[in-house]
């Protein structure tokens, strides 16, 4: 096994099982009709501060090139990128499923029209989120242990901050658009039977 992939498994790993936690806890917040306990929103405070941790995995990629220039064969390379897309290819989906168990859960409690307001608003924090930890590199744990250090952010950003979060925006819009087209094919299945 190659070594760049195999140093590549312990913080791959690390990222994976962040990118799992809003998933795990959307299933077992987002049920519908379940009692709106202050245990409830903690959890969904919970889900929203970690919820960027499930597309942060897409800023890895800033990994990727030292690696394939310090690869020895076109099949270390291709390993790489193989990992390289698993690994995204999960963070996605475990970010485009928490969306779609909060937006079922909405519809099945007759909140439909809130299901996009809510969804914007989530890809909005995620950005910042996105951005807070991949520049600043600050964790989804910090907003509780160190709220001082998430809190010195809180200002009028710079321009390029904004173009950063503008397209980190559009670019997890875009995903979980393209990951509604399954979902959707997938509920027209079930309702034609």
């Amino acid at each position: 096994m190659n070594l760049m992939v195999r140093g590549n498994v312990g913080w791959m790993s690390v990222n994976v099982l962040l990118a799992a936690v809003p998933f795990l806890l959307a299933l077992v917040l987002f049920v519908p009709r379940r009692p709106r306990t202050f245990a409830w929103w903690i959890g969904v405070g919970t889900f929203v501060a970690f919820l960027p941790n499930a597309p942060y995995v897409l800023t890895d990629v800033v990994h990727l090139r030292s690696q394939v220039q310090a690869a020895q064969t076109d099949l270390q390379v291709a390993g790489l990128f193989v990992e390289y897309g698993v690994l995204m290819l999960t963070g996605v989906v475990l970010y485009g499923a928490s969306l779609a168990i909060l937006r079922r859960t909405l519809a099945m409690e007759g909140l439909a029209r809130w299901r996009w307001p809510a969804e914007l608003a989530l890809h909005a924090v995620c950005s910042i989120g996105i951005f807070l930890g991949r520049f600043l590199r600050l964790n989804s744990w910090d907003i509780l242990a160190r709220p001082g250090a998430v809190l010195q952010y809180v200002r009028v950003p710079h321009p390029s901050t904004v173009v950063i979060i503008g397209v980190t925006f559009v670019v997890l819009f875009t995903a979980a658009t393209a990951l509604r087209v399954p979902l959707a094919i997938h509920d027209l299945r079930r309702a034609s039977r």
